[in-house]
């Protein structure tokens, strides 16, 4: 019922939209009904997705970082979800795991801390200019937050629990399908309240949905410590500072005190119950135990935020140090971990430890700096590719289609009626499928939910002005488009 009334709202609105003439512009402008009707409009949020916010042209990097982390993202999870099912050449993919060009599928859990960086920065960024302005109710922004994630997310539950079994058939569909069925009908309520990751985890609808409600804790805190910088920089500086050191060493302290391993084993009994594994309840999908990573980020967005506006430029000889340091800091944590999976190795549960806790720190602070000497140093290459424009729209469907992707690949494996051989071309050419698949399912969420309901929240807290004699405001597409880009800090 709620999916029919919503794909009503979009075709008569479109409708509308599209038929109305000039002489009723003034008309939709002053009326609250007309224009709410209008946020469902194709033909309107068509028209905004191509529109970038280029009030930082720094920032314009992250479009290209969010489109390329969400692809790796992809391409990761195919890789395993494929691993859980029966493979010929077991033997071929066991060598992987302990090669240079295996850790980037195998310990591609990185490029997911990549989303909290790029997270922690903007929330930061965004928080500070905003209190610069105009102080907002702490309250107010986690309730727009709240807001702004979930609808579409509350529908892909929504799918989960009463659609995804109807979708397709196989050996076996029932045993995979009906237990992701299963957890999403007695779990919905935990992934709306963002508390997943520590009520029922074991029961987790949508098990990739564990960073939902890690970002969603951060930027609760997030907010608190921008309003402490806002009314005593030093204060809050230290403060977060503090905090930071906290979130490196907590994974230090939990991996040592219960002698577990140092990375995350993607082996086979793993992914075919990832749910029920001990490491990942205890030190993988933890609000906790990942949040090094955002408060990295948050540090980058305060010198985001003193930098604004600045012509200063890195020398270029500090550039290319700062790239070429960052760059080998960031491939040594990838790489590095195939120490772990070697079976010679000799468990040592400090060295675990701080390879746990040390590894996504050198991540974060490697692409720190990738993206400030891109914004401003010496690395117009970087900074052209990654603030290319048709990396705009297709950043705002990311949140969609990292929602989504799952669905197809488990699909995939419910469906399959055999054992297999597997090789890197045949996983990026079914990674390329889900991400055809993801983003066409992302651009229909974004038309029919995502943005209308944008639009909505838009008008309750920042509506048109009536009065025609007053000065015009900003399009409302430019408003929302500093909302999506800046304080939309989430994948």
């Amino acid at each position: 019922l709620v999916c029919v009334i919503i794909l009503s709202l979009v075709i008569s609105s479109t409708i509308y939209d599209c038929f109305r003439n000039y002489s009723n512009e003034k008309l939709v402008a002053r009326s609250p009904i007309a224009s709410l009707f209008l946020t469902f409009s194709i033909k309107k949020n068509l028209k905004k997705l191509p529109h970038a916010d280029d009030s930082n042209p720094a920032l314009t990097i992250l479009y290209g970082m969010r489109v390329i982390c969400i692809l790796m993202i992809i391409t990761d999870h195919r890789f395993g979800t494929h691993l859980s099912s029966a493979v010929l050449n077991f033997e071929l993919v066991e060598e992987q795991y302990r090669s240079p060009v295996g850790t980037i599928f195998f310990h591609g859990d990185v490029f997911v801390d990549s989303f909290f960086i790029l997270s922690g920065l903007l929330v930061t960024y965004c928080l500070l200019v905003q209190y610069d302005k105009r102080f907002i109710n702490p309250g107010l922004i986690v309730f727009m937050r709240y807001i702004r994630l979930t609808p579409v997310y509350a529908i892909v539950i929504f799918y989960y629990a009463t659609l995804f079994k109807y979708v397709g058939s196989g050996p076996m569909w029932k045993t995979i399908i009906n237990a992701e069925v299963n957890d999403c009908r007695e779990n919905w309520w935990t992934n709306i309240l963002y508390i997943s990751n520590y009520v029922n985890p074991e029961k987790m609808c949508m098990v990739h949905s564990w960073y939902l409600p890690c970002d969603f804790h951060y930027f609760m805190i997030a907010v608190i410590l921008c309003i402490v910088i806002y009314k005593n920089k030093k204060v809050g500086l230290i403060l977060l500072s503090f905090v930071t050191m906290a979130a490196i060493i907590t994974p230090f302290a939990i991996v040592w005190y219960y002698q577990k391993s140092a990375v995350l084993f993607f082996y086979p009994d793993f992914l075919r119950q990832p749910k029920q594994q001990e490491d990942f309840l205890l030190t993988y999908s933890k609000s906790h135990t990942r949040a090094s990573p955002y408060f990295i980020g948050m540090i980058a967005g305060y010198l985001y935020y003193r930098m604004r506006g600045s012509e200063k430029c890195l020398k270029k000889e500090y550039s290319h140090i700062i790239l070429l340091s960052s760059l080998t800091v960031m491939i040594g944590s990838i790489v590095s971990g195939v120490i772990f999976y070697d079976p010679k190795y000799d468990y040592n549960a400090i060295e675990s430890g701080l390879y746990a806790s040390l590894h996504r720190v050198a991540w974060s602070a490697g692409s720190v700096g990738v993206l400030y000497v891109a914004s401003y140093g010496h690395a117009k290459l970087i900074y052209n590719f990654l603030s290319w424009k048709p990396w705009v729209p297709i950043s705002k469907l990311v949140y969609g289609a990292y929602l989504t992707h799952m669905q197809f690949q488990i699909r995939a494996t419910a469906r399959k009626g055999g054992s297999d051989f597997i090789t890197y071309f045949d996983i990026i050419s079914w990674a390329f499928s889900d991400i055809v698949l993801a983003f066409s399912s992302a651009f229909v969420l974004y038309l029919t939910v995502e943005a209308p309901f944008r639009n909505i929240f838009s008008l309750i807290f920042a509506p048109p002005a009536r009065n025609t004699l007053k000065p015009k405001p900003k399009p409302v597409e430019s408003q929302e488009s500093v909302n999506e880009v800046t304080c939309d800090s989430h994948l």
